[in-house]
């Protein structure tokens, strides 16, 4: 099943530096659904198992793959981004497709679904077949989507991505952030914590990481980090009452160029484990690109940590 998406951008969308990441996933997710409503001919608050318990078509993985030179903050107040969107299913239960940008179609943001139901809250989460959807319009995988492989290998090795040859790390092992769940904003109407606010999390960790560095990254520099590649694996939700421990390592290298300005190029891999059993939730690594101006304060201060490096 393929179908067009275009999203023009506004300030809904936007973040310190153009397009907000977690506000593009929340964008890409809602299409998803309406993906998934279309082609299965029922309302996503209808979709049901054989039990009649609502399911959720809940993301457990996410890819974000854009060129370098062309980060998130490429693309800025009323742009128009235009996607490619395919859709497959493997047993009616597992979800896969890409959105692919419409002029770049080796780059988009791949996501894949499975449909649950809350056996004991956000704690428990189970899986289950839609009995009310109609799949005969979605192509069906002949395996399992192999998103499914990744995260199992991440969760094995605690990250996604291999650091990228140069990198250098920007403190030793893993630094940690823990952050209260806000109920009345970090929570969507099925009372799981929404997937596209773990991103969120995410940079907040890292920021106050960053920030708290014997070099501290300047916030000029912290506010021009936009990300151009991202896998994320979730395994689990929290509750409203849940404080989120984020585990992060770091790692950066100066990238030089002849003939433009060139960037600090930033590698992540973080961990969240909630507090009411430790149980790890989610995985993700990611690389982040900061623009350089010549001559800027950011440039003199990236100049001299990779002199120092």
């Amino acid at each position: 099943m393929t179908s067009t998406f275009s999203l023009e951008l506004g300030m809904p969308h936007l973040g310190r530096n153009n397009l907000s990441e977690s506000a593009f996933f929340k964008a890409i997710g809602n299409d998803r659904w309406k993906q998934i409503e279309q082609a299965g001919a029922v309302q996503s608050a209808l979709i049901r198992d054989d039990a009649g318990s609502r399911l959720y078509a809940t993301f457990f993985f996410l890819e974000l793959n854009l060129p370098r030179e062309t980060p998130l903050s490429a693309y800025g107040e009323n742009d128009t981004m235009r996607f490619l969107a395919n859709l497959s299913h493997y047993s009616k239960v597992y979800v896969d497709g890409w959105h692919s940008l419409a002029d770049h179609p080796e780059f988009g943001i791949r996501s894949s679904n499975v449909f649950i139901y809350q056996e004991r809250g956000p704690s428990k989460l189970s899986l289950a077949v839609p009995v009310n959807m109609d799949f005969s319009s979605i192509p069906e995988l002949p395996a399992k989507p192999d998103s499914l492989d990744l995260c199992r290998q991440a969760k094995v090795r605690g990250s996604f991505f291999d650091a990228a040859p140069g990198d250098v790390p920007l403190f030793e092992g893993e630094r940690e952030v823990v952050y209260q769940i806000d109920a009345d904003r970090d929570l969507n109407g099925a009372g799981l914590v929404y997937f596209a606010n773990f991103v969120s999390f995410l940079d907040l960790a890292e920021r106050k990481i960053l920030s708290a560095l014997d070099e501290p990254i300047p916030v000029y520099l912290l506010d021009a980090r936009s990300t151009y590649r991202r896998r994320i694996g979730y395994f689990g939700n929290a509750q409203s009452t849940d404080c989120l421990h984020i585990l992060v390592k770091a790692g950066m290298q100066r990238v030089r160029s002849q003939t433009s300005r060139g960037w600090l190029d930033l590698g992540f891999d973080y961990r969240i484990r909630r507090s009411c059993d430790d149980k790890e939730i989610v995985i993700s690594s990611c690389r982040k690109v900061v623009a350089l101006e010549p001559g800027s304060e950011g440039e003199k201060w990236a100049d001299n940590w990779a002199s120092r490096h």
